[in-house]
């Protein structure tokens, strides 16, 4: 997802989350609060069951602030993780990971990442699993 230019939130020196949750009616979305030539830091809320799997950022780690929900990642061959609000979850870069919100609430989180990083596929079209307790591409459970 590009960077959204018409943000008034984008780039500020304070941003508030709130006033961030109060822009997007629709759900799934992700917004961009800071992209200079070092850093993009997106916000990303996600409903209970939706995921984005076999992401990889070849030439960035990646790292992600867990603010509100629950969330299930998948990180490289190391299984999965369920990650909590307060959480910091650091991916190196090269390595194939897929993030899934569980259990009923929905999730917020914040990526941090370089600015040329891949995009990922847009939030909006994040597949729903109708099995909250298994990440998509994990292979200990084929064909979900």
């Amino acid at each position: 997802m590009a960077k959204n230019d018409n943000n008034p939130l984008l780039n500020q020196r304070r941003t508030k989350l709130s006033e961030l949750l109060a822009l997007h009616e629709e759900t799934p979305w992700s917004e961009d609060v800071i992209v200079n030539d070092r850093n993009r830091v997106r916000v990303v809320y996600n409903q209970p069951g939706e995921s984005v799997f076999d992401l990889v950022n070849p030439d960035n780690d990646e790292i992600w602030i867990v603010l509100f929900g629950q969330i299930t990642w998948r990180i490289g061959d190391e299984g999965t993780m369920n990650v909590r609000p307060g959480d910091i979850v650091y991916v190196p870069a090269g390595t194939t990971y897929s993030i899934r919100t569980t259990g009923r609430d929905p999730s917020v989180r914040v990526s941090i990442n370089a600015p040329d990083a891949p995009e990922p596929p847009p939030v909006d079209t994040a597949p729903i699993n109708p099995n909250p307790e298994r990440i998509p591409g994990d292979p200990r459970h084929p064909g979900v």
